[in-house]
């Protein structure tokens, strides 16, 4: 269904030997998980070209110490990833953003909601409490995210019902609806974000993003949007919020430079000839 072949295991550090002997690929690509470092020994035991393809800079995750190594290719999702992992490692990587498809996100209309993704603490859930009691003449949509705790977000609806001015939607694969009834985008994240691809599925359809200056938020959301510290005080936040959203000049720039840097940021041609480009080289090593 996908397009391409796909192995379910159980135990892929265990299978990896058995797929690379029916596969005779090329080239192994690595990707980040919660037992990194044992794929990749395993995947280089077979003898095979390995990337290492480094999604997030949480070390805990790694399962063992990440060194450099000449047979290994290290790519990035971001610069911000590419730069905490040279400094905590001493590792260079290619930068190879996530491909983000225009046609799968470019909604027919434009709303009129404040749209907050995923309520989760690391994803500064506080701030959009806060700021939902501080504009009531704001409303605001709440995108629930996958996998969510039952009891969590039971606790979060709870607070969002005394707020008149906030909705709760369930989650969805199709993103058009509900980028179609935003208007400005909130990521407050207190958690690093190694890329921050919501921004960029906003910015598609001319949406700004106030965020936190956090991780890789700044390159991802470039001239359309505005940066917060994300312990600024809540007026800071308000602020940048309303400047984001209230019919303006102000709102009208950031609407198209949001427009212009996401279609550069998703520019997938690019994208894929520089991957295919780093695999190339690799593998003929």
């Amino acid at each position: 269904s996908l397009g391409y072949p796909v192995i379910r295991a159980a135990d892929p550090i265990e299978a990896l030997p058995a797929v690379a002997a029916a596969w005779d690929p090329s080239i192994i690509v690595v990707q980040s998980g919660t037992t990194l470092l044992p794929m990749v020994m395993r995947s280089m035991e077979t003898g095979c070209p390995t990337a290492v393809y480094l999604h997030n800079v949480e070390t805990y995750q790694l399962g063992g110490i990440l060194v450099p190594d000449p047979g290994l290719l290290f790519l990035a999702n971001s610069e911000f990833t590419a730069s905490r992992w040279r400094a905590l490692c001493g590792i260079d990587s290619v930068v190879i953003p996530p491909l983000v498809l225009p046609e799968r996100y470019l909604a027919a209309a434009r709303g009129d909601r404040v749209l907050y993704v995923n309520p989760t603490q690391i994803k500064g859930v506080e701030i959009l409490f806060a700021l939902a009691a501080a504009c009531p003449d704001i409303p605001f949509l709440v995108a629930e995210s996958w996998g969510l705790n039952p009891r969590w977000r039971e606790h979060c609806q709870e607070r969002a019902r005394i707020l008149p001015n906030i909705e709760w939607t369930a989650p969805t694969s199709d993103m058009r609806a509900v980028f179609a009834r935003s208007r400005t985008l909130l990521m407050p994240s207190i958690w690093e974000e190694s890329f921050g691809r919501t921004a960029v599925e906003a910015q598609i359809n001319g949406i700004p993003v106030v965020a936190s200056r956090r991780g890789a938020l700044p390159e991802t959301i470039g001239p359309g949007g505005l940066l917060v510290e994300a312990d600024a005080p809540l007026p800071e936040w308000e602020h940048a919020l309303r400047r984001a959203y209230a019919p303006s000049s102000d709102y009208d720039e950031l609407s198209e430079a949001a427009r212009g840097h996401a279609f550069l940021t998703a520019a997938a041609p690019l994208i894929v000839g520089r991957f295919l480009a780093a695999l190339t080289s690799h593998a003929r090593l």
